[in-house]
């Protein structure tokens, strides 16, 4: 049986970005959703960011727990937000050059536009821990993919209001590959 892993964006003291459309912040939505995975599969091992002064302090600790475990793949989870409430789509943030989480998310990204018909922006490859985002990409032993499937700052946000529904997919799509 394979093994996943989850990290939620942000921490409980700096939340990330807030969804008006869904009245929440990207770490309490994701929290729901990880909370709704947990009582479906509880075998998904996730990690939530204790809060500290920076940001390597707060994935350090997480990185070397999931070091420690032969997960198939790590999702971390996010939303994004732009100054301009036109902006929309999903995207997929990877390690460069690991043609398997590529595969990966070019497969996530197909199937969230088919699921809730979200514009593919496209799979962005980091190659600098120090990129926004990119520590636990770059410094991950499995597979790790940062996932943004939608725009909190965009009325399409809208569709994922049911995190149950959102958890039903984050799963399913995990045990698909």
């Amino acid at each position: 049986m394979k093994k996943f892993a989850i990290v939620i964006g942000h921490n409980p003291r700096g939340k990330g970005a807030y969804s008006e459309y869904l009245k929440l912040s990207e770490y309490n939505y994701w929290k729901n959703v990880c909370d709704e995975i947990n009582k479906i599969d509880d075998s998904i091992d996730i990690y939530s960011r204790e809060a500290k002064k920076y940001y390597i302090e707060e994935m350090k600790p997480i990185v070397a727990e999931i070091n420690n475990h032969n997960y198939d793949l790590v999702l971390e989870l996010h939303f994004n937000s732009s100054d301009n409430s036109q902006a929309n789509g999903c995207e997929c943030l990877i390690h460069s050059g690991n043609k398997i989480t590529k595969e990966i998310s070019k497969d996530f990204l197909i199937a969230l536009s088919k699921e809730y018909s979200t514009r593919i922006r496209g799979v962005i490859e980091i190659s600098n821990s120090k990129t926004r985002g990119g520590y636990g990409i770059c410094n991950t032993k499995p597979d790790y993919i940062l996932i943004e499937p939608f725009f909190g700052t965009n009325e399409e946000a809208q569709k994922f209001e049911d995190v149950e529904k959102t958890a039903k997919f984050i799963i399913e799509f995990m045990r698909s590959i």
